[in-house]
């Protein structure tokens, strides 16, 4: 739930949208540091931030996914949505490895949190009808980096329920769970982080 667009806000309603550790200070909450993502414009990145630059500031950042498709020969699989090259993580139950693949799709915002996200996509494995749905961004982030995301036609997966991995400079979660609704290789998608 988003912060008041006006009247009294405090330190601690800014701590209950977006965590931290206490004692909070407002120097926890730049845009793009460890609590504030990237959607919330109006606050600073750095210098001067006061209680009324998170009015209207949300936990919540919603990535738009033109989705592109990615169909593997062997030994068979899907998968739809958006990746940069080579970085739809491979069917391990952690995965240990990327996919060799051309970019597909596209996002908007390209950031979450400050790291790129590289790879947003949904898909199957025909061989052993597994379906899955994965985020990959850029850097070396922890499991709770965001605490759950809700794929458009699908349903809210927590990162606590994901099976993780931190590998080649990049960070991942991966759901074995069914493709969510829509999610075909074309047309457009949302995904909402919190």
């Amino acid at each position: 739930m988003a912060l008041p667009g006006s009247g009294t806000l405090s330190i601690q309603d800014i701590a209950d949208e977006f965590g931290g550790i206490a004692p909070h200070s407002l120097s926890e909450y730049y845009r793009n540091g460890a609590y504030v993502g990237s959607s919330n414009t109006g606050v600073p990145t750095s210098g001067t931030i006061s209680l009324s630059d998170s009015y209207g500031a949300s936990a919540a950042t919603v990535v738009t996914v033109t989705e592109g498709s990615y169909i593997r020969d062997y030994p068979g699989g899907d998968h739809f949505g958006w990746s940069q090259s080579n970085k739809v993580p491979n069917y391990a139950a952690t995965p240990t490895a990327f996919e060799t693949h051309s970019a597909f799709g596209a996002r908007s915002p390209t950031t979450l949190n400050g790291a790129t996200i590289q790879c947003i996509v949904a898909g199957e494995e025909s061989k052993f009808t597994t379906e899955r749905f994965c985020v990959v961004v850029s850097g070396g982030r922890g499991q709770t980096f965001f605490t759950s995301v809700l794929p458009q036609g699908g349903t809210i997966l927590t990162t606590a329920s994901a099976n993780f991995a931190r590998f080649s400079g990049s960070t991942m979660w991966v759901w074995y769970t069914s493709i969510p609704s829509g999610w075909n290789g074309t047309g457009t998608r949302t995904v909402t982080f919190v």
